[in-house]
């Protein structure tokens, strides 16, 4: 997924509008509520032995939209980290038996990722987990951008 730029090819401020104080509150209300899930998230992965970025490669390895499993370079790509970060991460994985490379039979050098029946397990706990909080707060992340009429 392509990160936008922060800059602009000329190096001038982008736009010339000015946000309102409303829209200021608006975001610092956003980026409280999205703390607040993080910090939610990385206490529910704790508390099932395992650590949020751990959770977040099994949701990615096993919802990937593809026709074979996801390669560590592509994990790397979901994850915005760098390739060498991605196959420490699925070596630490693969050791608490969530997940097992197979190779490409086409490229050997490609690690396939695939999760196992106790990645599984783990991902549907903290999902189900997930969904509750989210279920819970629902519309808090939103709320503050709507608009009234």
């Amino acid at each position: 997924m392509p990160q936008p730029s922060l800059h602009t090819t000329s190096g001038k401020q982008r736009g010339k509008r000015q946000p309102t104080e409303a829209e200021l509150a608006a975001l610092a209300e956003f980026r409280a509520a999205l703390r607040k899930f993080l910090a939610f998230s990385e206490q529910a992965a704790a508390a099932r032995g395992v650590t949020m970025q751990w959770y977040q490669a099994l949701l990615v390895i096993r919802t990937f939209n593809s026709d074979s499993p996801i390669t560590v370079g592509e994990l790397a790509s979901q994850l915005m980290i760098r390739h060498h970060s991605a196959a420490a991460l699925v070596s630490r994985l693969e050791t608490g038996k969530l997940v097992r490379r197979e190779y490409d039979s086409v490229d050997r050098r490609k690690s396939l990722l695939v999760i196992t029946a106790a990645g599984e397990r783990c991902l549907a706990d903290l999902a189900v987990v997930h969904l509750e909080y989210l279920s819970d707060i629902a519309g808090s992340f939103l709320k503050p951008f709507k608009v009234e009429t």
